[in-house]
């Protein structure tokens, strides 16, 4: 579960239908949660709550395939939905 503020957004096991399940392949669960994950990453970056707000990568986080800076919490939202899909 991820809360901001007055924002919760429950990230859990996909529910579904048993007969549907049957059907469901393992295959596809992670391209359903991919999905879910992509949409709340584009809905948070248009909260207003979070325009103008900064996020600072530290130096050294490279080896996570970050740059070092400070970038739009916004636009790095967007940047990671766009990167998931």
């Amino acid at each position: 579960m991820i809360k901001i503020e007055n924002l919760t957004i429950n990230i859990h096991k996909l529910s579904v239908e048993q007969e549907d399940s049957d059907e469901l392949l393992d295959s596809q669960v992670p391209a359903l949660v991919r999905d879910e994950l992509v949409s709340t990453l584009r809905i948070i970056s248009e909260d207003s709550r979070f325009s103008g707000q900064k996020v600072i990568i530290p130096d050294e986080c490279e080896k996570y395939g970050f740059a070092e800076g400070e970038f739009d919490l916004p636009q790095l939202l967007e940047f990671l939905a766009d990167m998931l899909e």
